[in-house]
């Protein structure tokens, strides 16, 4: 099973692909459709730079994790699980300090 790290350093399992979804293996699994990939590669992608706002309880303001708080059934947290993947593949790329800015390369 691929393993990788969120972007504060924290090692986690996945199953899946960005295009087919996500399985997330901690605890019960958390599960991250591909449409929220979407909205998340086309938020970082309309509005970069971007504030990332991964806190599930209280989302910074104008972040994408804002956007997905408002999307019924989804988490900011997710993030902290796809920026990495999207970093990996060469989507986009993280400041190394808080607040985490998503930059989208090219």
């Amino acid at each position: 099973m691929p393993r990788t790290r969120t972007v504060t350093g924290v090692e986690f399992e996945y199953s899946g692909s960005l295009e087919t979804g996500l399985i997330v293996h901690k605890g019960m699994g958390v599960r991250i459709s591909p449409i929220i990939v979407r909205v998340i590669r086309d938020e970082i992608q309309r509005r970069s730079p971007v504030k990332m706002g991964a806190c599930r309880d209280n989302p910074a303001r104008n972040s994408v994790g804002e956007t997905l708080a408002a999307i019924p059934g989804a988490s900011p947290q997710y993030l902290s699980y796809v920026v990495p993947l999207l970093v990996e593949e060469g989507f986009c790329t993280v400041s190394d300090r808080k607040p985490i800015i998503i930059s989208r390369r090219g």
